[in-house]
């Protein structure tokens, strides 16, 4: 977990995908930018920021990154000999970028504070169709989910999960990300799926 101070400077990685706390992230890393951050923050073990990308590209001129986004740690990684870099990262928390700089190698590097945790809250019985929709879109061999199964009991858990798996577009997730109530969430993830009826 990030230590917590109120702000922080940390390397900024946009994707085309939104990663919540929880998530699971595999990357490859070929760029030699994000190479060269993930060598230097395994050798602190330290994480780094993900975005959503609002303007621009994976690859290439930096992208502009929404404001919100969360912090990950390194899990694993494996060096292939094509100096392709395999990562695994899981979320740990959310957080607003205040101002952004970008480096010569052009790297992001934001200055950071940390957002609140969501609530916990147990899962009621009428909320049981959350957890049956959430395990038929666990078989799915695309959807990688954290085996942590006393987790399915809580709803703000379960609540990430289906927004991240869902056939919702990336700025859809990206507005619950940015929603700390969790009464609200469940409001938005309901009229989202009202939509898919």
């Amino acid at each position: 977990m990030p230590k917590q101070e109120a702000n922080r400077v940390i390397p900024i990685f946009p994707l085309q995908r939104v990663v919540f706390p929880d998530s699971v992230l595999r990357l490859q890393i070929f760029e030699q930018r994000y190479l060269d951050m993930i060598a230097k923050q395994l050798s602190q073990q330290q994480g780094f920021g993900v975005t959503l990308i609002k303007k621009g590209n994976e690859a290439g001129i930096p992208a502009t990154p929404f404001e919100y986004g969360t912090y990950v740690e390194i899990v694993d990684f494996d060096q292939k000999d094509n100096g392709l870099l395999l990562i695994t990262c899981v979320g740990q928390q959310r957080f607003r970028i205040n101002s952004q700089t970008i480096m010569p190698d052009r790297l992001i590097t934001a200055n950071v504070s940390w957002l609140d945790n969501i609530e916990q809250r147990s899962m009621t019985d009428d909320q049981s169709e959350l957890v049956n929709l959430l395990s038929d879109l666990s078989k799915h061999p695309q959807v990688d989910i954290l085996d942590v199964p006393e987790r399915w009991t809580e709803l703000s858990f379960v609540l990430e999960r289906l927004t991240e798996y869902m056939p919702i577009s990336e700025r859809q997730k990206q507005a619950v990300l940015e929603e700390s109530c969790l009464d609200t969430r469940i409001a938005m993830l309901y009229q989202m799926l009202g939509w898919m009826k």
